[in-house]
């Protein structure tokens, strides 16, 4: 039976226009179908022609035969061992399914040899020292004269799968693979993760490109900082150009170049960058630096956690929540004495929910864990987050945040926190942040800021990324490297991860743990409570007269958050 839609057409006609002939079909279109285009517009005739016209020979596409070579490779990966790593069994998995549907030829080999991409592709890859890496990883076929040794089939097909994993171990080493998970193999105070792309994007990118070479290099660090880094860490490489016994100063250039495969590869139109080792703060936008200040950052046993978030809140005339560690450690002795604090700088004691306040005076603190309560301090001028609060919520609860204690700022090292980061001139910041975002002026700011709701969080729509950073190397405008001391440890944590003695690192403590007491409440509520404000962190409080709210809570807190 003729199909519906052959019905409504007619035999195929041609016409003859101005002495050509033309050919047409006669069609009706029913009210309800969806599938067919629309008439055209009509086209004068002069002469009918009722004879049929000339069937169109289907074209076909030609036979393509899959060269002896791919056909081997296909087999020898889908009979081959899993690899014992997780990274290599996605390689393994991303080369099956990609030979599984190639067809034509291999990449790289054929029966007639190596292709010429394969030469461009192992030359680059030769030269992995000149990024920082180490050619060492990367198992490449042995040429002799630029042939392979081996001609023969199952020879050849090694040689390519050879060729495509050095390709994707390369592709994965660029983007930080060398160290695939630095919070749990350096430090937790590293919460950082390598820019990977998947392997899958890796080969089909390199199956579709005649310059792999290129591709290779545009996976590198795409930041200006990087090849500025690896432009100096050249000039310190042995002078016959090869990589030999790098230097203790080229050790730190490459570890510096390492930490910049983890950072997010698209760092903001308009961001915050907060290098650690410096102390200092730099605003980005579109590329060029619109405020640089000094920053106060956690001490080397409360350290600034290294990460990036986005900014979620601008708070102004903030309250403090108290962290954990202060309240255990720090807080907890001083209640179970008397509380002299609570009185002496306004802290209260709510309900986990944050909805009724307790009398903290009602409590045996000797019997009552701390931590079954949250303690806040409301907005004040005692406030130890002094007019504004910056959050990018994490689970390090790190933020930045004003100071009352300007003295802060003037030592060469400031690692005096509890790990978050206070900031010199705050508000400018505020006004930066504000403006970017919500086209706020000063004067408004100003206003909220002097009578505004207290609390008064202020919701970030735009990308703002904030970025805590560790580069104990920098190179300036003006193209001179500047260094700074490794407070933390953390470049000679990544130096001897790349030098391969893994056993040698010392991870310190983990600040991610549950927090537990220090000292013994029964034993601290057994030296009585005659001195309510003698217990913190580091002894007794300090007897200077004349100190600032934010020195005496700084010093009874062990150095406030």
């Amino acid at each position: 039976m003729k199909s519906f839609k052959n019905l409504l057409l007619g035999p195929p006609r041609r016409t003859l226009v101005g002495g050509m002939l033309i050919a047409g079909t006669l069609v009706a279109y029913p009210a309800f179908a969806d599938d067919v285009s629309p008439p055209a517009a009509p086209v004068p005739s002069s002469t009918a022609v009722t004879e049929p016209a000339a069937a169109v020979p289907e074209v076909q596409p030609p036979e393509v035969h899959d060269d002896a070579v791919l056909m081997a490779v296909r087999s020898k990966l889908a009979a081959g061992p899993a690899a014992e790593e997780d990274r290599d069994r996605k390689d393994q998995t991303a080369l099956t399914d990609f030979y599984a549907a190639h067809h034509g030829e291999a990449l790289w080999v054929t029966a007639a040899g190596v292709k010429p991409e394969a030469k461009t592709l192992a030359a680059e890859i030769e030269n992995a020292w000149a990024y920082g890496l180490d050619p060492a990883r990367f198992k490449l076929p042995a040429l002799n004269e630029g042939a392979l040794t081996a001609t023969d089939t199952d020879s050849l097909a090694d040689a390519e799968i050879e060729y495509s994993k050095a390709a994707l171990r390369y592709a994965r080493d660029a983007r930080g693979g060398r160290i695939p998970d630095p919070a749990e193999m350096l430090s937790t105070n590293l919460d950082r993760r390598p820019q990977w792309i998947e392997p899958k994007i890796v080969i089909e990118a390199l199956a579709t490109t005649h310059e792999p070479d290129a591709y290779l290099r545009s996976l590198q660090p795409q930041q200006p900082q990087f090849e500025k880094l690896r432009q100096i860490y050249l000039t310190m490489l042995p002078k016959d150009g090869k990589p030999g016994k790098l230097s203790t100063d080229a050790k730190r250039i490459r570890a510096n170049m390492e930490m910049w495969r983890w950072m997010w590869t698209n760092m903001g139109d308009f961001y915050v960058l907060n290098n650690i080792p410096e102390y200092m703060q730099y605003v980005y936008k579109d590329g060029e630096i619109i405020r640089s200040e000094k920053i106060v950052v956690g001490l080397l046993d409360k350290q600034t956690t290294i990460f990036s978030r986005p900014l979620k809140y601008v708070v102004l005339r903030p309250a403090w929540r108290v962290p954990e560690s202060i309240m255990v450690n720090e807080l907890w002795p001083n209640l179970i004495r008397g509380g002299g604090m609570m009185r002496q700088y306004g802290l209260q004691i709510v309900t986990k929910d944050g909805q009724r306040p307790v009398d903290y005076r009602s409590i045996n603190w000797a019997t009552t864990d701390i931590r079954n309560y949250d303690v806040v301090q409301p907005p004040g001028p005692k406030s130890v987050l002094g007019h504004v609060k910056f959050s990018f919520p994490s689970q390090h609860t790190i933020y930045m945040h004003d100071t009352p204690d300007k003295w802060m700022f003037k030592p060469a090292q400031r690692t005096l926190s509890h790990g978050c980061l206070r900031v010199w001139k705050p508000m400018q910041l505020a006004e930066l942040i504000l403006k970017e975002d919500k086209g706020w002026d000063a004067g408004k700011i100003a206003e909220l800021d002097r009578a505004g709701a207290l609390n008064n969080e202020i919701p970030i729509t735009k990308e703002i990324p904030i970025h805590l950073v560790y580069f104990t190397a920098w190179v300036g405008e003006d193209g001179k490297l500047k260094t700074f001391r490794d407070v933390y440890g953390h470049e000679k944590r990544v130096t001897q991860a790349l030098d391969g003695q893994w056993n040698k690192i010392n991870k310190g403590r983990d600040h991610l743990a549950p927090v537990e007491p220090s000292f013994d409440p029964s034993a601290v509520a057994a030296r009585g409570q005659n001195l309510e404000n003698d217990y913190g962190a580091y002894g007794p409080t300090s007897k200077k007269k004349n100190a600032s709210v934010g020195d005496m809570i700084g010093n009874a807190f062990g150095l406030s958050y």
